[in-house]
C-alpha cells in the first residue's frame, strides 16, 4: 500500500528584503502571480516596492584564462563600485554548468535568477558574455 505524506506549511519564512527569518503568522504578505512575498515589516515592504530595477555591469576579460574565483573577485570589485557593501545572492557558472542557489526553475526563469530577483538583487555583473553571472543586493 502506498503512503502519502501531507504537505505542511512552513512555520517560518524569510523576509524578501533583509532575509531575516520570521514566523509566518506575523509576516506581512503580498501575493504575486506565481509567488507569495513575505516581509518582516513596513520598512522592508517599502524598500521592496521602491526598488528601481537591476543595474547591469558587463565585463570582458581577454588575454588570460578566467576561472570562477577570479571571475567572482572581479564581480565583487565591480559591484562595490555601485554599492558600499554588496551582498552576493546568486551566481551562474556557464563553463562548469553550476549555479547557486540550486533552485527549481521559477516563472520561466532559471531558479537562481528568480531567487536573486525576489530577494532584492539589484546589481547584475555579467562576465565574458554570460560565462559567469553574479547577482548582488546593494542593501539600499
Amino acid at each position: 500500500m502506498a503512503t502519502t505524506e501531507a504537505y505542511e506549511e512552513p512555520a517560518a519564512v524569510a523576509c524578501e528584503v533583509c532575509l531575516k527569518e520570521i514566523p509566518k503568522s506575523v509576516a506581512q504578505s503580498l501575493e504575486g502571480p506565481d509567488y507569495v512575498y513575505y516581509f518582516c515589516g513596513d520598512v522592508c515592504y517599502q524598500r521592496w516596492q521602491a526598488a528601481p530595477g537591476m543595474q547591469e555591469i558587463g565585463l570582458t576579460v581577454s588575454g588570460a584564462q578566467l576561472d570562477f574565483e577570479s571571475a567572482r573577485k572581479l564581480a565583487d570589485l565591480a559591484a562595490a563600485r555601485l554599492a558600499p557593501e554588496p551582498m552576493l545572492l546568486a551566481w551562474f557558472d556557464k563553463l562548469q554548468g553550476k549555479e547557486s542557489p540550486e533552485v527549481h526553475e521559477c516563472q520561466h526563469k532559471p531558479g537562481w535568477l528568480a531567487y536573486a530577483e525576489s530577494h532584492g538583487g539589484d546589481i547584475r555583473v555579467e562576465i565574458n558574455g554570460g560565462e559567469y553571472i553574479f547577482i548582488y543586493a546593494s542593501n539600499r
